[in-house]
């Protein structure tokens, strides 16, 4: 489906008091595991209507010949019928006034062209009905708080908890996975969905709605392809607006992993730049796993619940860590460097505090080390923690004690005494565990009982923490809404060919995007003559078709101080280029460029993503673009304030800056060009399919910055209409 104008009302899907079973069958998979599900979520019997004429219950539950025959109209049906006979049902729950459908089967946009105009179809007669048609291809979603559910793919071992996590997947497969992780942790979850192949209700409208939903803490994404990116860019800003963190696990980023997820949904997964681009725009935190997933879920709804991610102004949290061991205090360390979590500095009287009482003149107190204090000197042991929570920078206390496979009744009376304590002086408890290791189910039984967040493994709850900083802080950082975004992703193969220098360089003046003073000779003699009139020293390049590695191919003379050097460079590129390329010698000519002598070099790119549309790439320039590999890709336009945030991720950040005694570079100079080009992109995306300027040269601290090399590709149909 594309952008609409119709509002659906979800609240039937997702609150329904009466829901019919088009399709029950006594013996099949689907049908027994949706009415297990409903069931073992305290749905009552009596408003389940299983529907099939051939038998008189099931399970123990009135069954009825038709939708027409319900003694009372349900607030959504299940379609567990066949493709082929979905529309028919669809049309009678529309004349029946049904306001909300589950679809289970498969066969429509993920079996090609027919199926995907037969989903179309479908789609347009569930909205002409005003139905919030969930699937097809779904295996449906479970609501907690309504005891809807609605899960056909199996009896969930453990019925999930109402709690304040949403989960939306397209993967109904990966979606049982983090149910089941969700369910046997005690995780309380607000809503799982899985849209299927999303003809009606899709991830514009999910994202809407949970962004909205005033019992949802943390939406947690499982995402493949997105068909209406406008649509899900708008519904990521709203929930970020709303301060609603989302945390996503893109999935099909690998080529390999782009084809299957067209073999099984119908949707080809774009390459991973623009997503990145729009998660880093929205504030969306990617993931790379199933574990991840769930841990880092855990730990954000875990600190929105307890209140610090509030209305008021965001500032940085302070984490800090006590353990009971030495070896992995310094794990600890490692870890929150690699990834970027920073521990907060204790003031001097609580240090001296913690130094005093373990014995350790060189104790850097986060992470604490309580080595065996509980059970040698357990006054020791309480005060440290005491002392460590009670400081005023620290907003978030993790701590890892004993765990055996099973708490015993003093390991309970622990855990609740710390936690007790740490709450008592206004700070956030968390329990970690060192790993993945095994646990009874009783554990997870008491950390909901204490209402203490609990996540598996350092790594995971370190970089948990890390992210969850770092969301907070983008929260202060005024964005501009990107609006180059198309309504629909594209599958064309746009045709581009590539633009003359000539008419790149009049793209960049018509934009008064900065280029060095520069101009085109024809011939050695012109080149000696516009050198002189830049001024020496000069550079001259060679210009022909299809030459992109200059560098590489002799294209490029340096510091060139007279007219005679440049007309012998000009003489032995001709030799060197006209005869490797077995081009015609008029097909070469000269750029004569004024020598930049200092400054870094920076490339920015663009190109136009098919689903996305334009994006900016900016990162490390010149010979070392391919080597460092130090990019970021953003979402135009970006102002110069939101090119300078970008800037400081990248590794020549500090080269820019003016590391170890070196002159800071004009870093104004260049956030005003890559604003400018972002701007001019958004103008004229639909015809720019790419373009590479690299080196861009920013100069010293007011040198300015300036385009020195540039290639366009544009739209076959409408590159032509530029001349030089």
């Amino acid at each position: 489906m594309t952008g609409r104008e119709v509002t659906l009302n979800l609240d039937k899907l997702f609150s329904p008091g009466r829901i019919a079973i088009v399709g029950a069958s006594e013996g099949r998979h689907y049908s027994q595991s949706l009415i297990a599900n409903l069931r073992r979520h305290g749905f009552a019997g009596s408003n389940i209507f299983p529907i099939n004429p051939k038998y008189e219950t099931i399970s123990g539950i009135r069954c009825f010949d038709t939708l027409e025959s319900l003694p009372e109209t349900p607030d959504v049906v299940a379609i567990l019928i066949g493709h082929e006979h979905v529309k028919g049902a669809i049309e009678t729950a529309g004349k029946m006034g049904i306001g909300a459908a589950l679809v289970i089967a498969d066969g429509y946009a993920d079996e090609g062209e027919e199926g995907r105009l037969d989903q179309v179809e479908l789609g347009n007669l569930a909205l002409k009905h005003g139905i919030a048609l969930l699937g097809p291809n779904t295996l449906g979603y479970v609501r907690p708080s309504s005891s809807a559910g609605m899960w056909c793919a199996g009896t969930l071992q453990t019925p999930l908890r109402q709690g304040g996590i949403s989960v939306v997947a397209q993967s109904s497969g990966m979606l049982n996975v983090i149910m089941g992780m969700l369910g046997d942790r005690q995780i309380g979850v607000q809503a799982c969905v899985s849209i299927g192949n999303a003809a009606v209700i899709g991830l514009p409208e999910m994202v809407r709605h949970f962004g909205e939903d005033p019992e949802t803490r943390v939406i947690a994404l499982v995402v493949e392809s997105i068909d209406r990116p406008r649509e899900f860019a708008e519904a990521l800003e709203a929930a970020r607006r709303n301060r609603k963190p989302v945390v996503a696990l893109k999935i099909g980023a690998s080529q390999r992993g782009q084809l299957n997820s067209l073999a099984h949904t119908g949707r080809l997964s774009s390459p991973n730049q623009g997503w990145k681009a729009v998660f880093d725009r929205t504030g969306v935190f990617e993931v790379f796993d199933i574990d991840d997933l769930v841990e880092t879920v855990t730990l954000f709804d875990g600190l929105t619940k307890e209140g610090v991610a509030g209305s008021g102004t965001p500032r940085k949290l302070g984490f800090a860590f006590a353990t009971i061991s030495g070896g992995e205090t310094s794990l600890i360390c490692d870890i929150a460097d690699q990834e970027g979590l920073e521990l907060v500095p204790l003031g001097a009287d609580t240090l001296a505090s913690l130094r005093d009482g373990i014995k350790k003149a060189a104790l850097i107190g986060n992470p604490l080390d309580l080595q065996n204090t509980r059970t040698t000197r357990p006054e020791v042991f309480w005060q440290s923690l005491r002392t460590l929570a009670g400081d005023n920078a620290v907003d978030v206390l993790a701590v890892r004690l004993n765990m055996a496979v099973k708490p015993s009744q003093s390991h309970i009376s622990l855990y609740r005494e710390i936690v007790e304590l740490i709450r008592t002086l206004g700070v956030v408890p968390v329990v970690l565990s060192r790993a993945y290791e095994r646990f009874d189910i009783s554990w997870w039984d008491l950390f909901r009982d204490l209402d203490v967040t609990f996540v598996m493994s350092y790594r995971n709850a370190v970089k948990a923490m890390a992210t969850f900083s770092t969301w907070l802080d983008s929260l202060s950082i005024d964005v501009q809404s990107p609006k180059a975004i198309p309504a629909e992703a594209s599958s064309a193969d746009e045709r581009s060919v590539a633009l003359s220098l000539a008419q790149a360089r009049s793209w960049l003046s018509s934009e008064a995007i900065p280029y060095v003073p520069s101009g085109i000779a024809d011939n050695p003699e012109d080149a000696a003559v516009l050198a002189a009139r830049l001024g020496f020293p000069v550079v001259v390049k060679a210009v022909m078709p299809a030459l992109l590695h200059k560098s590489d191919m002799g294209g490029v003379a340096l510091d060139l101080a007279d007219g005679d050097s440049v007309a012998r460079a000009c003489v032995n590129m001709f030799e060197r280029l006209s005869g490797a390329s077995g081009a015609a010698g008029d097909a070469l000519h000269f750029e004569v460029q004024k020598m930049i002598s200092s400054g870094v070099e920076i490339i920015l790119g663009m190109k136009r993503d098919p689903t996305w549309g334009p994006l900016l790439m900016i990162g490390s320039g010149g010979i070392y673009t391919e080597i460092l590999r130090d990019t970021i890709w953003l979402l135009p336009p970006v102002s110069p304030e939101e090119v300078i945030n970008s800037l400081a991720k990248l590794k020549i950040w500090p080269v820019l800056q003016g590391a170890r005694g070196g002159r800071p570079s004009d870093i104004g100079a260049l956030s005003r060009l890559v604003s400018q080009v972002s701007d001019a992109v958004v103008q004229d995306g639909a015809w720019v399919t790419s373009m590479d300027l690299n080196p861009v040269m920013v100069g010293f601290d007011g040198g300015g910055a300036f385009v020195v090399d540039v290639a366009m590709l544009g739209d076959e149909k409408m590159a032509g209409d530029w001349s030089a």
